[in-house]
């Protein structure tokens, strides 16, 4: 299967938008992608990501998610869904495993039938090797199953703090890249050596790599990837989209300079998802701020909320930055 051409550029993350009582709220949600299509520099809006909130899902969120981003996108920008079984990362709460297939082959489907232009599936970390196995069959023996069963374009995620266990090799990379409908991976890793072995073990293949954490934007690019998710891709894709253009038109110093700019709208950067919805709020796309809690985890934390003064020092710096490489 042919790599999509949104796996370029910005893949937004989208920050999931909650109604008080903490349902999704399908009309702050509705305005909040309008509010992120401005800027025509996303190229593929990833709902159900991890920056939303993907492990407070239920199975009816994640189909209700769909529903809301596939049907508000449709014929305007392309629509990615996390797609992986009901799972709160918590580790002394393991899902069944095979309910947790089920669930996501069921997702899968649904999503594509309701007009995703992919899906995506999180290293299985939650599902344990059986006698004999190893982590790495674990997760071959995973993408196998999906894959069979689910036809569309497929993306794996390897979330941050992924067990190193789980943390795929070059070599299974390789193999999954040749399934035939994975079509790309994102990897959160800040790790460049890492990062440079995956992508040495898919050149050459018909894959996408997609950089998980875009203060690496510019090693990517200069190894081949062409993608980007991470908060900046939801924030700023306007200069995610400058590193682009300037790569391909081989102005590596352009490039430089606005990884720069990237790498400082992350230092300076106040909680991405409330600095991003007040200012949506801001320029006339009222976004609520309600939030999930993740408190009952034991491995999962609630981010601190931003501040006034926070946001009011933060805005001059992010606007006078977009306008630089806008």
């Amino acid at each position: 299967m042919k790599v999509p051409q949104y796996v370029r550029g910005a893949i937004a993350p989208v920050f999931s938008v909650f109604q008080e009582n903490g349902a999704l709220d399908e009309d702050g949600q509705r305005t909040f992608l309008n509010f992120l299509l401005q800027s025509g520099d996303i190229s593929a809006h990833f709902v159900r990501s991890g920056m939303g909130l993907m492990y407070t899902y239920s199975m009816e969120d994640t189909k209700q998610m769909a529903r809301v981003a596939c049907a508000h996108l449709r014929g305007k920008a392309a629509v990615v869904v996390g797609c992986s079984g009901i799972w709160d990362r918590n580790l002394d709460r393991l899902p069944d495993p095979d309910t947790y297939l089920a669930q996501g082959i069921e997702l899968g489907q649904y999503a594509l039938d309701q007009g995703a232009d992919g899906v995506v599936y999180t290293v299985p970390e939650c599902l344990k090797p059986a006698a004999g196995q190893t982590e790495s069959d674990v997760i071959l023996r995973y993408f196998e199953a999906v894959c069979a069963q689910v036809k569309g374009p497929v993306l794996i995620y390897q979330p941050p703090v992924t067990p190193k266990n789980y943390e795929m090799s070059p070599e299974v990379m390789a193999r999954l890249a040749d399934m035939d409908n994975i079509v790309g991976a994102k990897i959160s890793s800040v790790d460049g050596y890492y990062l440079y072995e995956l992508l040495r073990a898919v050149r050459g293949k018909e894959f996408g790599f997609i950089i998980g954490c875009e203060m690496l934007y510019y090693a990517g690019l200069s190894l081949g990837a062409r993608a980007c998710i991470g908060q900046g891709t939801t924030v700023n894709p306007q200069l995610i989209r400058f590193m682009l253009d300037a790569h391909d038109r081989n102005d590596w110093q352009g490039v430089l300079e606005a990884q720069d700019a990237v790498n400082l709208m992350v230092r300076k950067s106040p909680s991405p998802v409330d600095f991003l919805k007040t200012y949506a709020t801001e320029k006339g796309f009222p976004t609520p701020l309600h939030n999930r809690s993740q408190a009952s985890n034991p491995y999962m934390s609630d981010r601190a909320p931003m501040t006034r003064e926070e946001y009011d020092r933060f805005k001059p710096l992010f606007e006078e930055t977009i306008a630089r490489f806008s």
